[in-house]
Formats: C-alpha cells, sequence, structure tokens
C-alpha cells in the first residue's frame, strides 16, 4: 500500500479527523504495526518515540494534492519566544472521495481494525500514545522482556524521561492490542 493511501486510511479511519502531528505519527506508527501493511514509511528513533520524515513528508505531499486540510490552533509563546501549536488533519472532500474507494480494501479493513483494537485497548491521548510508542520500540528493539527500570534505562540511552507509572499504563495498552506479554 502507498504512504499515501494508508495516511488518508488512517485520518479516516480515526472519524475523519486526526488532531496533532505527534497523535498522527503515533497512529501511523501502531497501525502499520497492528496491521502489518508495508507502506514504507521507516520508523525511526525521536524525541516522541518512534518518528517517520515518511509521513511529515506524505502529509504535506496530501496537503498540497487537495485531499487533506490542515488547520493549526495556538496555545500561546512560551519564554524564549517559542509559539506552540497544534496542526490538526481532516479529510477534504476530494480525500473522503478517494477514501471511499479504498474502503472496500484488505488493508483498509485492516487499519480500521487496527483502530477499533486501540480505542478498546484505551484511547491514549498523544502524550500516552507516544510513550507507548517508545516502550514498543524499546521493547521490539532489545527483543526479549524488560523490567519498568529496564525499559527506563534503555530510554535514557534516546534522552527520553520516562516515569515507571507512565511505563505501567503503556505496557498495558501494548498487552491489551497483543503487543506485549503479560508479566
Amino acid at each position: 500500500m502507498k504512504a499515501t493511501d494508508f495516511l488518508l486510511c488512517v485520518i479516516d479511519a480515526s472519524g475523519g479527523i486526526v488532531n496533532g502531528r505527534t497523535l498522527l505519527q503515533k497512529r501511523a506508527f501502531f497501525l502499520s504495526e497492528l496491521t502489518g501493511i508495508d507502506a514504507e514509511l521507516r520508523f525511526d528513533a525521536h524525541y516522541y518515540g518512534p518518528y517517520s520524515s515518511t509521513v511529515e513528508g506524505t502529509t504535506t505531499q496530501l496537503k498540497i494534492l487537495g485531499f487533506i486540510q490542515e488547520a493549526s490552533t495556538g496555545f500561546g509563546v512560551v519564554s524564549g519566544g517559542f509559539e506552540i501549536k497544534r496542526y490538526d488533519y481532516s479529510l477534504t472532500d476530494d480525500g473522503r472521495r478517494l477514501v471511499g474507494r479504498l474502503r472496500n480494501t484488505q488493508e483498509y479493513k485492516a487499519i480500521e481494525s487496527g483502530m477499533q483494537r486501540m480505542i478498546e485497548a484505551g484511547d491514549p491521548n498523544y502524550i500516552e500514545l507516544s510513550i507507548a510508542a517508545k516502550a514498543y520500540f524499546l521493547l521490539k528493539k532489545k527483543g526479549d522482556e524488560m523490567s519498568t527500570s529496564e525499559l527506563q534505562r534503555e530510554a535514557e540511552k534516546y534522552s527520553w524521561s520516562i516515569s515507571p507509572q507512565s511505563i505501567d499504563r503503556a505496557v498495558h495498552f501494548l498487552e491489551s492490542l497483543g503487543l506485549a506479554k503479560e508479566a
């Protein structure tokens, strides 16, 4: 499946709108893992957990083509003069028409099912989903079971600071999705 089609399906399966770049990245990450669909997204370690420059570039491409709309919401300015914004993505009429052609595919059904599994597992916000993505990234990379303290130590190697409570919630979410073994 092409990255463009995959992201359109992710946004559609999210109710037609995704509130925030980080949430879009993490949903794409988990849905690619849950479905096994290879959209060549290539996730690497980043500040907020697994990140794909392909997701970022494809999002820009979809905006230029008129299939998604980006809206920003400002939340003020922090010390140092940096503005805080959230970028939300929604399907345009053309995007909905294109997704309409994809809805009968096995890939779309898998993405929709994966999104439903994420909702049933607690539908975490972008922060919790970022922590769960970090934990999963580390567990997958390490290839074996890890304790909470081991996960914290591994996370520090990427400059990720994660509390034990956050790790426990993340692991519970991953267990609910079948992406981590129950302790």
